[in-house]
């Protein structure tokens, strides 16, 4: 069952991370998410759902999904998108991003908070 579904736990933004797991109780009712459940992109998704992005010097992912999005909370959907599986390593400006466009975003979002 996602987050904003159990009445008392804080309701999260749509466009939350952790929407994406499923929380669980423990034999004391505790909470806890599953963190092995993912998201990927299909890897045949046509380049029209995706802007192109040039990282620049000291760009963060938070700021790249602000810029894009008008969030910084995002920022995971860009990673996945790009395959990124470590999020804390050093961007390298001047690589190019995918960057998917907010129509897919919403679509991605839509499936993940049924």
């Amino acid at each position: 069952m996602k987050q904003n579904l159990i009445y008392n736990l804080p309701k999260l933004e749509t466009a939350k991370y952790e929407n994406i797991f499923n929380v669980y109780t423990d034999d004391e009712q505790r909470y806890f998410y599953n963190i092995l459940q993912s998201i990927a992109f299909p890897d045949n998704l046509l380049d029209s759902f995706f802007d192109a992005y040039i990282i620049k010097p000291n760009d963060a992912w938070s700021l790249i999904s602000y810029n894009n999005y008008g969030t910084i909370s995002l920022w995971w959907i860009i990673t996945l998108a790009n395959n990124i599986i470590n999020p804390l390593s050093e961007l390298q400006s001047g690589d190019i991003l995918k960057i998917p466009k907010s129509s897919v975003v919403r679509e991605v979002l839509n499936q993940i908070i049924k």
